[in-house]
């Protein structure tokens, strides 16, 4: 057994310690979203204690929050890992590839994200429907080129189609690997390429729930806006992304409880 598969096959037999009954729903949470608190019958989780590892970026605290929400018993993962902090792929997607080994069938995943699309402003919520792959190891042998070439992967299922709000807006993520922010010229680029928004996340994990029965569905939360020659910083992305989080919270609730 190589090294990701002991770690996804410990933290599986952590969680089914925790509880042998899968939550009805899970959700990942990306950078200064804080959602879906004050879950009746809360317990509280490290990722150091689940998965021997813990988040490194400002506005991941890095625990797994299991509770119920109006008696659904949910998961809410605080936190996630990032290719850019040095983890590979395996690790980014530990969480993910746990929760549908536990026998979770709905995940929601959330990051922090800067709007590309001129109608969309700081404060926006946005389904994804597709996304641009930017980010994946196999473009180090590929070619950036090659990723360019690629086309948007739809990611539109029973789950995205559950989710309705009127505020919620519709786009492609662009996934990079970061940590830096795009320049203008990069900019542009994904703006010809259809992207919507520019993130450092949530496509690993998207990649590997499709590769397993769990159902994802993935918002962005706009932190930042590229429409201007501002210079924007992890501070302001995580003090937006608190911001947005309430309106997030209730498409949330509501999403879970139409299950």
């Amino acid at each position: 057994m190589n090294k990701a598969a002991n770690l996804l096959s410990e933290a599986q037999n952590r969680l089914n310690k925790i509880s042998a009954v899968a939550p009805e729903a899970a959700v990942i949470l990306g950078s200064g979203v804080d959602v879906l608190n004050n879950l009746s019958e809360s317990q509280s989780y490290s990722y150091k204690e689940l998965f021997g590892i813990a988040p490194s970026v400002q506005g991941h605290k890095g625990s797994l929050e299991l509770g119920r929400l109006s008696g659904k018993l949910i998961a809410v993962f605080r936190g996630r890992f990032h290719l850019y902090e040095g983890h590979d792929f395996e690790t980014v997607t530990l969480p993910t590839l746990s929760l549908a080994r536990w026998g979770v069938p709905r995940l929601y995943l959330t990051n922090a994200a800067g709007a590309i699309n001129a109608d969309f402003s700081v404060g926006d919520l946005m389904l994804i429907t597709g996304y641009r792959d930017h980010m994946s190891p196999k473009w180090k042998e590929a070619g950036g080129l090659q990723a360019v070439k690629a086309p948007v992967v739809n990611c539109e299922n029973e789950l995205t189609a559950m989710i309705n709000a009127h505020s919620l807006r519709r786009g492609v993520y662009a996934g990079v690997l970061g940590p830096c922010y795009e320049t203008l010229a990069e900019v542009q680029m994904f703006k010809k390429l259809g992207a919507d928004v520019v993130g450092m996340s949530t496509i690993p994990e998207l990649q590997a729930a499709a590769t397993t029965n769990i159902k994802a569905a993935a918002i962005s939360v706009i932190t930042n806006s590229w429409n201007n020659a501002k210079i924007h910083s992890h501070l302001e992305v995580v003090a937006a992304a608190q911001a947005a989080s309430q309106r997030l919270d209730v498409i949330l609730k509501q999403a879970i409880l139409s299950i």
